[in-house]
């Protein structure tokens, strides 16, 4: 709640200032600048709010956009961006009905004269090879002005757009890669869920998250994660370093790799790997609660750091549905998904599959405020016993096509 109320003071001293309207395919592009929260190295700001296909009165999702390195000059990148905005083949299309945020990082970069900025790397580093392990300490679980400069961003348009913010979603490519794991993932409170293609190194969300080390800091909730990076791609180097703690936190992660490089492109990345791009992150809510799979018998081994030139998955097969969740119920679907509903023939998916099922983002008061549960599970049932903030997790369910239900009481 600190954190939000300083969000709504920071975004109350946030002024952009309407520069014009380009077109994006078949939509319109309302473009502003603002000199507040950048750097001193850092010209004037820029971004562009994408507005829908079709207009409406109602509340509508928003789709924040973190552009690559290799996007070129000053400002380009944003200009990249949106471009593309309106695009089904992009590496991140978003809906008709969904509103754009298309942000801007490389305000004054010039790749000849070697110059960058302190918000480079969406605030990781000024260097132009990317942050280093040696960065760590001194990101250490630091909110940098770049990120700040994000969130107020989003902050104004929610409150100067008909923006639903139960879904608003970040995603990345290669240097946006990156950054969206370490600032989404820092920040369950605001975004639904993060997509991260070919995240370009681990260290800045080693460093923001403090990944490297347990129990530092408590974070809200993180939204649902969705990375696929390449084996063959040295900017995919020491994945692990960033994915393995994702996993021990449980945290929800659905990881995806092949060997198809540094890939940027959707049609291109399923041909190594087709289950890219086929979990449907943006329907995700921020106020829905959703399972986190770990341990499962159907994962298969990560590749770093060996570098094993094989695609492979971490959850991609498992699927939900929730039912109710409210006046000391819960009740969430479970299943594994058929091959035609995962859109793969390079991968055997199983029949069933054993896996630890823990629970986030209950809202139910009831559920979230008991310290002993009752469980049932098809003809399982059982009862868990645990002190309150402790994550509700059933260990060694059987989840298979058939879908069954989870129903979680407390125990009267």
């Amino acid at each position: 709640m600190m954190f939000f109320a300083l969000l709504l003071a920071t975004a109350a001293l946030f002024s952009p200032e309407r520069t014009g309207v380009t077109m994006a395919g078949r939509r319109e592009a309302v473009w502003y600048k603002h000199d507040g929260l950048v750097s001193s190295r850092g010209p004037v700001d820029r971004f562009s709010v994408v507005k829908p296909v079709v207009e409406r009165h109602e509340k509508v999702p928003l789709l924040v956009v973190l552009h690559w390195r290799g996007a070129g000059l000053p400002g380009k990148g944003v200009d990249m961006q949106t471009r593309v905005s309106d695009s089904k083949d992009a590496v991140f299309s978003a809906p008709d009905d969904f509103y754009i945020l298309n942000l801007d990082d490389i305000r004054n970069y010039n790749r000849w004269l070697g110059r960058t900025h302190d918000d480079y790397w969406w605030g990781a580093t000024s260097a132009y090879d990317g942050p280093v392990e040696d960065d760590v300490p001194r990101l250490f679980l630091k909110s940098t002005v770049c990120e700040e400069r994000i969130l107020a961003t989003v902050e104004w348009v929610v409150q100067n757009y008909p923006i639903d913010r139960d879904r608003i979603y970040l995603c990345g490519n290669s240097m946006g890669g990156q950054a969206a794991m370490a600032i989404g993932l820092a920040h369950g409170d605001i975004f639904a869920a993060v997509n991260a293609n070919v995240p370009a190194t681990p260290w800045y969300a080693v460093a923001r998250l403090a990944l490297d080390r347990d129990d530092v800091a408590r974070f809200p909730d993180p939204p649902v994660y969705i990375e696929w990076s390449g084996v063959d791609d040295d900017w995919s180097r020491d994945r692990d370093r960033a994915i393995s703690p994702v996993r021990r936190r449980k945290w929800p992660h659905i990881i995806l790799w092949g060997d198809f490089g540094h890939c940027g492109s959707i049609v291109e990345a399923r041909k190594k790997n087709d289950l890219i791009e086929r979990f449907d992150w943006l329907t995700i809510r921020r106020n829905e609660a959703y399972p986190v799979f770990t341990s499962a018998s159907c994962d298969d081994v990560l590749p770093w750091p060996k570098l094993t030139v094989a695609s492979g998955q971490i959850n991609a097969f498992f699927r939900w549905r929730n039912i109710v969740d409210g006046e000391g119920s819960f009740a969430m679907e479970l299943y594994i998904a058929s091959p035609d509903e995962l859109g793969t023939t390079q991968f055997e998916v199983p029949e069933a599959a054993i896996v630890d099922v823990s629970l986030r983002r209950i809202q139910s008061a009831d559920i979230a405020n008991s310290t002993s549960l009752r469980w049932k599970f098809g003809d399982m049932q059982g009862v868990i016993q645990r002190k309150l903030g402790d994550l509700i997790t059933i260990e060694n369910l059987p989840i298979t096509r058939d879908r069954q239900i989870l129903v979680v009481e407390p125990e009267t």
